[in-house]
């Protein structure tokens, strides 16, 4: 893949993973705490149209290198998965494009 195609698929992954974390974070309800690689992690999902995504973040936010996560699924697919940390890292984990990001964006206007 050319450098210009992976800028260019890395910007619209980092774009969709901005309205997600942008609808999670003002979700409501705190469903719960989730232990993942053995540290636990607040979760917030949404869920409809076919979409669902999930927010993790620390649930001891002094620690710089414990990462936050957004997932999202589409038809029970995961389609985008971003994971970063207060230390500075960034990780584009899967990012499949598709209609799905179209459905986002109308679902991301709604919230």
């Amino acid at each position: 893949m050319r450098a210009i195609d992976r800028q260019a698929r890395l910007k619209r992954a980092k774009e969709l993973g901005r309205l997600a974390y942008d609808m999670l974070r003002f979700e409501d309800d705190l469903v719960g705490t989730i232990a993942i690689e053995g540290d636990d992690k607040y979760l917030r999902e949404f869920e409809g149209r076919g979409l669902s995504g999930s927010y993790v973040t620390p649930s001891r936010p002094g620690r710089p290198y414990e990462f936050s996560r957004i997932q999202v699924r589409h038809l029970g697919r995961k389609v985008l998965e971003l994971r970063w940390s207060n230390a500075g890292d960034f990780n584009l984990v899967v990012y499949e494009p598709g209609d799905w990001g179209e459905l986002l964006e109308r679902l991301a206007n709604v919230f």
